[in-house]
C-alpha cells in the first residue's frame, strides 16, 4: 500500500509539472518561428485551456509553497496573453451613437455551402447578403468566396443583383475557366483608389489590399485569408460506434493530422512576413482582416498585431468562437486597425451558413488622423 501511495504522488507531482511545462512552451510559441520550431506552435492552440488547467493546478499544489509559487508567477506572466482570448472591453454605450462611423463584416463564407444542408449554396447566397443589407454594412471582407464564369454557377450573376455594395474587389482567378473557384471578395459602397494583390514568392495571392476613400483620409484595406488547416476528415477521426479502446486507424489519423497542422503553422508563418512587410510599405493607414487560422497566442497573430489593435480587444468579452464547428473557444478570424483608428464595438454575428461565425466590426478616426 505504501508504494502504491509513493508512485500516486511521483504521478501526481509529475503531472504538475507536465502542465506547467505545457504553459510554458504555449506562452513562448508566438515569439519562435514554426519553420524554425513548428512544435510550440501546438501548444499555442490550447492555450486558454492550459492556463485554466495550471490555475487549478496552483490549488492541487497548495501545500507545495515552491511549486505553487513557481505556477502562479508563470500565470500572472502569461495573463497579457491570456487577455488576448478573453476579452473584458465589451462595447462602450458611449460610443454607439457616434457620427461618421463605419460598419465593417468579415466573413468566411465557405464558398456559401451550408454547413447545415438545409439551404442551396444560391439560397445562402442571399441570405449572406440580406444579413449585409440588414447590419448596413459600408464594408465586407469575404473569404472563400465562390466563382465560376461558367452560366449554370450563377455566383457572378447574382453578385450584380442588389442589395450589393458599389464596389466589388475580387482576388485573381480564370476568368473562362469553368470550375469551381474560392477568392477573396472586398465590397464597398465607398469610392476605391487603388486595389492590388500581395503575393508570396511561390506566387500564390493570400490577400488583397483595397485603398478606400474616407471623407478623413485613405485607409487600405487588406482581406486575408491565410493556410487553412485543411481538416476535413478529421471531423469523422472517432467513430460514434469505438467502445473503449483505439482503433489503430485513429492512432494513424492522429499522425496524419499532426502532419497538416505543421504544414500550416509553417506555410503561414511565411505567408504572415510577406503581408507585415506589405503592410510595412503602406502609404495609408490600415486595417486587416479576415481568416487567419491562427489563435491569438500564435506567431503569425503577432507578427501581423504589431502596432495595429486589435478589435476584439477594444469591443470584445468573454471567450468567443469565430469557428462554428468546434465547440472550444477558438478564435481564428481577425480584424486589426492602425492607431488612426478607433474601433467602437465588436460583433460576432450567430450565423448557421458557414463553418465560420461573421465578424463586425464599427469604426470611426480618431481626431488626430
Amino acid at each position: 500500500m505504501k508504494f502504491i501511495n509513493t508512485i500516486f504522488r511521483l504521478l501526481f507531482r509529475l503531472s504538475g509539472f507536465l502542465l506547467l511545462a505545457a504553459l510554458i512552451a504555449a506562452m513562448v510559441s508566438p515569439h519562435i518561428d514554426p519553420y524554425q520550431c513548428w512544435i510550440f506552435a501546438f501548444f499555442g492552440l490550447a492555450y486558454p485551456l492550459l492556463w485554466l488547467a495550471n490555475l487549478l493546478n496552483v490549488l492541487v499544489n497548495i501545500r507545495n509553497k515552491v511549486m505553487s509559487k513557481v505556477i502562479l508567477i508563470t500565470l500572472l506572466a502569461g495573463l497579457p496573453l491570456m487577455l488576448r482570448h478573453f476579452g473584458i472591453a465589451g462595447p462602450d454605450r458611449h460610443e454607439m451613437n457616434v457620427r461618421d462611423a463605419y460598419t465593417l463584416i468579415s466573413y468566411n463564407v465557405h464558398g456559401f455551402s451550408d454547413i447545415s444542408g438545409e439551404h442551396s449554396v444560391f439560397d445562402v447566397q442571399f441570405r449572406i447578403q440580406d444579413l449585409y443589407t440588414q447590419e448596413n454594412a459600408d464594408l465586407i471582407c469575404m473569404q472563400e468566396y465562390p466563382v465560376r464564369r461558367n452560366p449554370s454557377g450563377g455566383f457572378n450573376r447574382n453578385m450584380n443583383i442588389p442589395p450589393l455594395l458599389r464596389h466589388n474587389h475580387l482576388s485573381w482567378y480564370e476568368p473562362d475557366g469553368i470550375y469551381l473557384e474560392s477568392v477573396l471578395m472586398t465590397s464597398t459602397r465607398l469610392k476605391v483608389q487603388n486595389q492590388g494583390a500581395v503575393f508570396s514568392p511561390d506566387i500564390e495571392d493570400f490577400a488583397i489590399y483595397t485603398d478606400i476613400s474616407f471623407p478623413k483620409g485613405t485607409v487600405r484595406v487588406y482581406n486575408v485569408h491565410l493556410q487553412s488547416l485543411m481538416l476535413k476528415e478529421e471531423r469523422t477521426l472517432l467513430n460514434n460506434s469505438t467502445t473503449g479502446y483505439i482503433k489503430k486507424s485513429t492512432l494513424r489519423q492522429g499522425w496524419i493530422t499532426a502532419a497538416k497542422l505543421r504544414r500550416a503553422f509553417i506555410l503561414r508563418a511565411y505567408q504572415v512576413k510577406c503581408l507585415a512587410q506589405h503592410i510595412q510599405q503602406s502609404p495609408w493607414p490600415v486595417i486587416v482582416a479576415g481568416d487567419f487560422n491562427d489563435t491569438p497566442a500564435s506567431f503569425a497573430y503577432r507578427i501581423i498585431s504589431k502596432g495595429l489593435c486589435d478589435s476584439f480587444k477594444s469591443g470584445g468579452q468573454g471567450f468567443i468562437s469565430t469557428f462554428s464547428e468546434s465547440h472550444y473557444p477558438i478564435r481564428i478570424d481577425h480584424v486589426f486597425a492602425s492607431p488612426q483608428i478607433k474601433i467602437l464595438s465588436y460583433e460576432r454575428k450567430l450565423t448557421g451558413y458557414s463553418d465560420h461565425y461573421p465578424i463586425e466590426v464599427r469604426f470611426s478616426f480618431n481626431n488626430s488622423n
